[in-house]
């Protein structure tokens, strides 16, 4: 009598093997402009709310200094010889000073084309002292400053916003996918189009928002205002 002894197949065939291998990878190179999309919107949405928190350490400060932001007025006040003038990171220095923010972290954001790639080390303080050397050094700040600003002034005008490319006056239209976070007096921050063939960002009345003619600045000229971050090494 004939037994019939039959096994089952155990594993995959080699081809078998490599369709299976190619259609993950089918599948990964789909997902993988969506992930990077998702990435870089959360964030942004985390860059809008450093940009919130500063203002808050902002309108602390103006509340102590007559309704002054960080300026070459107020550095004086919260340090002897002052805290410089040629980066954004030497007025938000103030606030540290000031004491109305020990956050690092909150002037940084993730994808900046001036900033480090790390995070700032937090590290501002030394025998229970803030230490002006040790705060926002270079690297550790993304936002410019707009300087010589109350809380009074025209609420529309941009206070903070994204720093430009590293030795260029330029905004990386990569960092948000051509937006750039605006921040202004009246508290409102959003991020806005960049004009596709010249990487301005305009207001309301399609209006440069860093020139004279703004609406904003009433002739004035904001970009003799204008403190970039100093860059990383």
């Amino acid at each position: 009598m004939n037994i019939a002894i039959s096994s089952r197949r155990k594993g995959f065939t080699l081809v078998e093997l490599l369709v299976v291998i190619a259609i993950i990878v089918a599948l990964a190179s789909m997902a993988t402009p969506q992930i990077f999309k998702a990435l870089k919107r959360a964030a942004l949405a985390d860059g809008v709310n450093n940009a919130k928190q500063v203002k808050l350490a902002l309108d602390s400060f103006a509340t102590d200094f007559d309704g002054q932001f960080p300026s070459e007025d107020t550095a004086e006040a919260v340090v002897e010889g002052g805290t410089g003038t040629t980066y954004s990171n030497d007025y938000f220095r103030q606030l540290f000073l000031a004491g109305v923010t020990e956050s690092e972290k909150i002037f940084w954001a993730k994808n900046s084309a001036v900033a480090n790639k790390g995070e700032p080390d937090g590290k501002v303080k030394e025998g229970g002292r803030v230490r002006p050397d040790q705060v926002l050094q270079e690297g550790d700040v993304h936002w410019a400053y707009v300087t010589d600003q109350t809380n009074l002034d025209t609420g529309s005008r941009p206070l903070i916003l994204d720093g430009y490319q590293d030795g260029t006056s330029e905004w990386d239209d990569d960092t948000w996918d051509q937006k750039v976070i605006v921040l202004t007096v009246d508290g409102s921050c959003k991020p806005m189009r960049m004009r596709n063939s010249d990487g301005k960002v305009l207001d309301g009345s399609n209006k440069d928002i860093l020139s004279a003619q703004a609406d904003a600045w009433d002739g004035e000229s904001p970009s003799e205002l204008l403190k970039q971050p100093q860059p990383g090494s």
